[in-house]
């Protein structure tokens, strides 16, 4: 069977003939032509809805919902590979072998997939419940397993391999599509390039590209008519190997929605952040091995579950989860970095979404029900670190996210310079305004005296004369040091800004993001500070290196100043941070100097360092 890439399609079979006999495929709307290079691909604009939509919902469900369980410190999606491989000591082996018995295939889960009570209707109207604008299915995971009428995954093992012949019955994919529409809301698949199972893919992946995995995607995004499509799986290969370019050529040139249509960056291996519509992060990595993010003007989301695995995982428990308040939170600071969240669900094999799971989608709609202004069609906050929360903008609109509510009523907005008409909270009924004072070059203050904060975050909307202007510098705490955090550095060449685990706090400053990737002489971390004239100031640096990655050099400018520095050890790993004096420096007669971090010397074919923090402490 031969599939259609280089062609548009027209009013004839072309591939879909053999397995869906007569049907005439409408002329496609699009009249964008591209050609099949990245260069070409990513001249395209990303969709404005999706960079207003911000919440998504991702559906990981499937054979691997049996079962439900893993090692709680990965995915239950990927069973089928802990099982056969032994991973993590053993863990899901011994737990197959003890409960199913050695005999027991991986395949004789699928009947037991039975979605006995899923109603989809129900599930899309949960998803617009939680302000959800958009929903992404697992359509089919590394396992094979499709989640629509797809001959293809039977075909190629000789037994039943999709929902439709094998567990529930059902064309789960076509049935959820249409509940989604219904509710107002798009649709999105994801696709797993690689398969575990599949006996065409371990004897020639080059034949399974072109005979299965090609005309798989065509038939599902000719079937439903998805305005979004997520691949994964994509780093066994690189790009070519899949003919990742001249798919997306394809689908752009053949989408029946062209002008809504999306992709993400998952199409060969070390490309993520480099091409599609939009980047994506997983538990705020990049992933792939991907060198980072390029700058070509796309959008990110960040896609993660509620728990860790993004499958049902029975092992995780209630302390496993987000609560409300802190997936609230986390929901805030993406979107104020600027992106989309795409947050994973894990339905049991029944098709029911487990309880805990849907009070905290709940929550978030709740919250966004009254603060929705303050998300929806906003842009990335304008200034830098705020010491009370978060920030988005749209418009001459600033909101202020207020995650710590000040004890003494005052809330800063440090830097801001556009002189504000109005401000109010949105959470009040009518939206009182509240006083403020704005006066020269002081910073901004909104008194909340005698006003109360919203459950989790409170939202202070400054409705300004003009677009908003911030002097982003950053400026001295209470003692005088200048604390440089990962978050607030802008970078260039590979750097990419990383959540890791839980913040720790400097002279009141918190930050549990660091600057990873260091892999390049080119890359660079640069600040703009407030510094004291003429002061001396002792430079501490916290790092982390993983051992055999020591010895690489760099060289930190204040202005005209310069100190050398070098990671003459390791500290363990990349996730243990540790403190160093680099020495002192001197800076000139300015008041506000831009603070570089340039790395002088790499280890070869290593990264630098991992970097949480620079602070600058005036000698006393």
């Amino acid at each position: 069977m031969r599939h259609i890439l280089n062609g548009r399609r027209g009013g004839g079979l072309y591939w879909l003939a053999p397995l869906l006999g007569c049907l005439a495929l409408a002329a496609p709307i699009s009249a964008q032509e591209f050609e099949p290079t990245w260069e070409s691909l990513n001249a395209r604009e990303t969709p404005e809805w999706f960079r207003d939509a911000k919440l998504g919902i991702f559906i990981h469900w499937g054979v691997y919902s049996v079962p439900s369980y893993c090692h709680p410190s990965t995915y239950a999606e990927w069973y089928y590979n802990w099982l056969i491989t032994g991973s993590h000591d053993g863990f899901v082996t011994r737990f197959h072998n003890e409960n199913y018995g050695e005999d027991f295939t991986y395949q004789q889960f699928a009947p037991l997939f039975r979605a006995e009570l899923w109603d989809p209707a129900q599930w899309a109207a949960l998803f617009k419940r939680a302000g959800a604008k958009y929903v992404v299915l697992v359509s089919k995971h590394h396992d094979g397993y499709a989640m629509w009428p797809s001959e293809h995954a039977s075909a190629v093992r000789g037994y039943p391999w999709n929902a439709a012949e094998v567990g529930p019955g059902r064309d789960i994919a076509g049935e959820l599509t249409e509940a989604v529409r219904a509710e107002g809301l798009k649709m999105g698949f994801y696709y797993s390039f690689m398969e575990w199972m599949n006996p065409l893919y371990a004897e020639s992946p080059e034949r399974y590209v072109e005979e299965m995995m090609i005309p798989q995607i065509q038939d599902l995004v000719t079937r439903y008519r998805p305005t979004i499509f997520w691949p994964d799986g994509e780093w066994d290969h690189p790009d070519s190997f899949w003919k990742s370019p001249e798919i997306v050529k394809w689908l752009y040139e053949n989408a029946d929605n062209p002008e809504e249509f999306v992709v993400n960056d998952r199409w060969g291996a070390a490309i993520r952040g480099q091409v599609g519509d939009f980047h994506t992060t997983e538990y705020g990595n990049i992933g792939g091995g991907s060198p980072g993010l390029a700058d070509i003007g796309k959008p990110f989301e960040e896609c993660r579950g509620i728990g860790h695995s993004f499958a049902l995982n029975r092992l995780e428990t209630v302390d496993s989860y987000l609560s409300r308040e802190a997936l609230i939170r986390l929901f805030v600071e993406v979107v104020a970095a600027g992106g989309n969240l795409l947050l994973n669900l894990g339905p049991s094999a029944d098709g029911c979404i487990p309880v805990i799971q849907q009070d905290r989608i709940v929550a978030l709609g709740d919250w966004l029900a009254v603060n929705g202004d303050a998300i929806y069609s906003t842009r990335s906050s304008r200034f830098g670190s705020l010491p009370w929360g978060r920030s988005t903008t749209k418009g001459n609109t600033v909101y202020l996210h207020v995650f710590d509510w000040p004890e003494d009523g005052r809330l800063v907005a440090p830097g801001l310079a556009t002189p504000i008409e109005r401000a109010y909270l949105l959470h009040e009924d009518g939206r009182p305004s509240l006083p403020f004072e704005q006066t020269g070059d002081a910073d901004p203050v909104i008194n909340l005296w005698g006003h109360m904060p919203f459950d989790h975050v409170s939202v202070v909307a400054l409705e300004l004369a003009g677009p908003p202007v911030v002097d982003t510098s950053v400026r001295p705490t209470a003692s005088g040091a200048l604390v440089l955090t990962a978050s607030a550095a802008q970078t260039t060449g590979s750097l990419t800004v990383e959540s890791r685990g839980s913040g720790t706090a400097y002279d009141g400053i918190e930050e549990a993001s660091n600057l990873g990737y260091w892999l390049d002489p080119a890359s660079t971390a640069t600040w703009q500070a407030r510094v004291r004239p003429g002061t001396v100031y002792e430079v501490r640096l916290e790092y982390a290196c993983e051992p055999s990655n020591e010895g690489g050099a760099f060289e930190l400018t204040v202005g005209g100043a310069a100190l050398e520095g070098s990671i003459a050890e390791a500290t363990g790993s990349w996730e243990s941070y540790r403190w160093t004096e680099l020495g002192e420096l001197t800076v000139g007669d300015e008041e506000r100097a831009t603070v570089t971090l340039r790395a002088t010397r790499l280890p070869e074919g290593k990264a630098l360092m991992n970097l949480r923090r620079v602070v600058l402490v005036p000698r006393s």
